[in-house]
């Protein structure tokens, strides 16, 4: 709440003061009332950056503080709808914007300015009656918060209690010694949320003697409530060495599933089961079929491990005092910079660590304490990221791609020269070392992510009213960020949002139905994710969305073009259509887009399918993704070389799912293959190459030949297939 009012209003008066530069806001009659504006602001500004945790114990001040962050949203509204009318000025012919063509947009602004104008006085009156003077005063914030240890990754070295230890060898000793059996074994361990179930469960799982006993199938799932059967068997499948195919149905998953672990000796861990219905219902018939089971569940319900027949059930507890104070000189002391009371030298800061607010009333229980004040250390900035984070459905992968979602809600703040994309990427990595994220551990860049339950519960607490995670048939009034869940049913009303910044639909096709001329109404949108949403066409009402920063449209089979009015969406950023295997062709207007850095697109057959050489125009492209370049046309000269914001290049053929049906490529097709490669020349400022599928007998020249010179600063190369 306060997190995003002192984001807001820095950033709204950074805006306006550019914006009364422009010789486009000279022109009109509301330049008064935008100044009027600016020094509104200021008064906003000055509010204290801990103002939330204080409004969270004060319910008087609730309706003020919601007002507050209400207006804010509209102010950031309307400056970007002036900043986007001025690009559209600068880049466009002049006479389309005479005094004529302006009086629409100057009488609508106009409007807009007056009413938020008369709102924000309002608001300052209603202050001084209702709000305590220590939440208006201006402060700097001086952060005593603990961040909370989350396990991600288990490092030997982190674990510390001789209990939990002697607990995995007497687990381990207990699952390897039953031998081979026809039976399932269940093992069950118990606690509450955030005491360590998961990291007992992990050193288990990546114990020598378990891996060398069942090397063959080692299965770690996690649970979420809102995950679906089909993407679970997905996961199961892929755990197993086989491969998972978008679109089969349960029944084909299932068979699938088993074609891989019948008659095989399996360990299966089912982290953070809250009910016994997956078991029950979905898994436990497949299991049934392998020669020799053994299963590990973590939960907080004692219920369902009886009702699967847990034959040992192992409780965790609360650290001894002792192993708590063995934890602390531990962390500190190896990761400095992963524990905020790391920084703590003398013993009057260890005091006022102790003397912190520990508790505050409105909290949840479950998320009191040492959690909250992880989260009240961070910076108004990286608040936002996580708050943002937590609207993920639960174990969610969070890809770094994550970071052009903060850039595109306008949560980065530049630094000097620096690309804004590198700026965000450091608050990424920095919200993994606090471990507010946790890394999945077998990516070495730390590229995909997660979000620990009782983290994801906090953000969402306090975003409840903006941000929601819609796993119900229920959308909440005046919402500005909506993801919603595989588990709803029908998606009542989204043309009702009008103040949606951010919808994220995941594989739900609720959007198929949806009326073509939504998007008029939705004109507030900045993130518009709509993966395999069961879209048959993208009206020409999505060029309306002229604030629109991100598009992803990925995995909609039936999209056959895009409209022309992509050419309308002067502040995209990143769009994606890969696996919209129906796309025969990209509009031309989309490479007038100048603004584009994030790229992922699919080649088709056709000559009038998009062209390689077409990417010479897109002159910030940072990352490139081009997905089934058999189809593709040698270009007449290299492209990329010039492209020096480009850090990351991926490179994809079809290739066929399995080894023994790999697509068979005549020659001819072979070196046009190899000829496209050899034209995407990328420039020496490449980090990151993905290939995916290459049938060629050489590598392109500008990889095979001396790459450390050609490519001198290349740190991730990725080979598969």
């Amino acid at each position: 709440m306060g997190t995003i009012l002192v984001c807001l209003s820095s950033k709204c008066l950074e805006k306006l003061v550019g914006i009364l530069r422009e010789e486009f806001v000279k022109t009109l009659f509301v330049r008064r009332d935008i100044r009027r504006l600016r020094e509104s602001l200021k008064y906003f500004d000055s509010v204290r950056e801990d103002a939330d945790a204080l409004a969270l114990e004060n319910r008087v001040t609730g309706t003020w503080w919601s007002d507050v962050k209400d207006v804010m949203y509209d102010v950031d509204d309307i400056v970007d709808f002036l900043r986007a009318h001025s690009y559209k000025q600068r880049c466009c012919d002049r006479v389309l914007f005479s005094r004529l063509a302006q009086l629409p947009l100057d009488y609508r602004i106009a409007r807009r300015i007056k009413y938020v104008n008369e709102r924000l006085v309002q608001i300052t009156m209603n202050s001084k009656m209702f709000v305590p003077l220590a939440m208006r005063s201006p402060q700097t914030l001086q952060r005593n918060g603990v961040s909370r240890y989350v396990a991600a990754l288990v490092d030997e070295l982190d674990v510390v209690g001789r209990e939990i230890k002697e607990t995995t060898d007497d687990m381990v000793q207990m699952i390897i010694g039953c031998g081979h059996q026809s039976t399932i074994s269940v093992y069950g361990i118990l606690g509450m949320g955030g005491i360590g179930k998961t990291t007992l469960a992990q050193k288990i799982y990546n114990d020598r003697r378990i891996r060398e006993r069942f090397h063959h199938v080692l299965i770690w799932l996690s649970i979420s409530e809102s995950i679906s059967e089909t993407d679970l068997l997905k996961e199961a499948i892929e755990k197993a060495g086989g491969q998972s195919y978008q679109g089969k149905s349960k029944d084909q998953l299932l068979q699938a599933l088993l074609n891989c672990i019948t008659g095989q000796s399996i360990f299966l861990v089912l982290d953070n089961m809250t009910s016994s219905h997956i078991w029950i219902d979905l898994l436990r018939s497949p299991i049934e079929r392998c020669a020799d089971a053994h299963v590990l569940v973590t939960t907080r319900s004692r219920d369902v491990l009886s009702q699967m027949n847990a034959i040992h059930v192992h409780e965790v507890h609360k650290l001894k005092e002792h192993d708590g104070l063995e934890l602390l000189q531990i962390i500190p002391n190896r990761r400095r910079n992963k524990c905020v009371l790391s920084s703590k030298a003398t013993k009057e800061e260890w005091a006022r660590v102790l003397e912190s607010r520990w508790c505050y009333e409105g909290l949840p229980e479950e998320i009191q304490g040492p959690l909250y004040l992880s989260y009240n250390d961070l910076s108004p900035q990286l608040k936002s990221c996580f708050l943002w984070c937590a609207l993920m459905p639960q174990n969610f992968h969070i890809h770094r791609d994550v970071t052009y979602f903060w850039i595109a809600e306008g949560f980065v703040k530049k630094e000097g020269s620096r690309p804004i994309q590198e700026v965000a990427e450091d608050y990424y990595h920095e919200l993994i070392m606090r471990n507010l994220l946790q890394a999945r551990p077998e990516y070495i860049d730390k590229g995909i992510s997660t979000m620990h339950d009782l983290l994801r519960l906090l953000g969402q607490y306090l975003t409840r009213d903006v941000a929601v995670f819609m796993d119900e048939d229920e959308t909440p009034p005046n919402v500005r960020r909506l993801a919603v869940g595989n588990a709803v049913e029908e998606i009542p009303g989204i043309q009702d949002q009008k103040n949606l910044r951010c919808l994220l639909v995941y594989h739900h096709d609720a959007c198929r139905s949806v009326k073509r001329d939504i998007y008029r109404k939705l004109e507030h949108l900045r993130i518009l994710i709509l993966v395999g949403a069961g879209l048959q066409s993208i009206p020409e009402s999505v060029g309306h969305l002229v604030l629109l920063r991100l598009l992803d449209v990925s995995c909609n089979e039936e999209i056959k073009q895009l409209p022309g009015s992509i050419g309308n969406l002067t502040c995209l950023e990143h769009l994606s259509v890969s696996g919209c295997e129906k796309l025969a062709s990209l509009p031309a207007s989309l490479m007038t887009l100048s603004t584009i850095s994030f790229l992922n697109i699919v080649f088709q057959d056709g000559t009038g399918g998009f062209r390689l050489d077409e990417l010479d125009s897109l002159s910030k492209i940072r990352r490139l993704l081009l997905i089934k370049l058999e189809k593709a046309s040698p270009p007449a000269s290299p492209v990329l070389c010039n492209k020096r914001h480009l850090k990351e290049l991926g490179l994809t053929c079809t290739m066929g799912e399995e080894a023994d049906c790999r697509t068979s490529y005549e020659d001819s097709e072979v070196k046009n293959i190899e000829e496209i490669y050899n034209k995407l020349c990328p420039s020496r400022k490449l980090q990151y190459i993905f290939i995916d599928g290459f049938p060629g007998d050489a590598f392109p020249k500008w990889l095979s030949s001396e790459p450390q010179d050609t490519l001198p600063n290349l740190a991730h190369l990725h080979f598969n297939h």
